[in-house]
């Protein structure tokens, strides 16, 4: 076995770690990032249940007499201000688990050793 076969072997070997820790590190992100998105989800459904039942007693208590003039503009502004906010940090969380899936897939496919081994080439010349 030649010095040049003994290089590309650990070469090989150094990728092949590198790919396997990287797709340990994305699965755990994945992870992370979908328990998040489920509990935007969550909170989601939860604000708009709690906007409708605040709606409801505020107008019980308007309809016997123990609150006037209730300002339900700028109630229904800071809700739709919430939901808003929180479907947007929903949005961003979606682009990256949509990003570390395609990360993933490219470890899975070939695509990333692929990509290391030619950037390699261009370094070790």
């Amino acid at each position: 076995m030649s010095i040049e076969d003994c290089k590309q072997i650990i070469l090989d070997n150094f990728r092949d770690i590198k790919l396997e820790k990287d797709y340990a590190q994305l699965q755990l992100s994945l992870f992370q990032v979908e328990e998040l998105i489920s509990h935007y989800e969550k909170l989601i459904d939860l604000q708009k249940e709690i906007q409708s039942k605040h709606y409801l007693a505020i107008k019980h208590m308007e309809d016997i007499d123990l609150l006037d003039d209730y300002d339900y503009v700028n109630w229904h502004q800071n809700r739709e201000s919430e939901i808003s906010s929180w479907q947007h940090e929903l949005a961003i969380l979606t682009e990256y688990k949509h990003h570390i899936n395609k990360i993933i897939q490219d470890i899975e496919d070939g695509t990333a050793a692929k990509k290391l081994a030619e950037r390699e080439k261009e370094f070790i010349k």
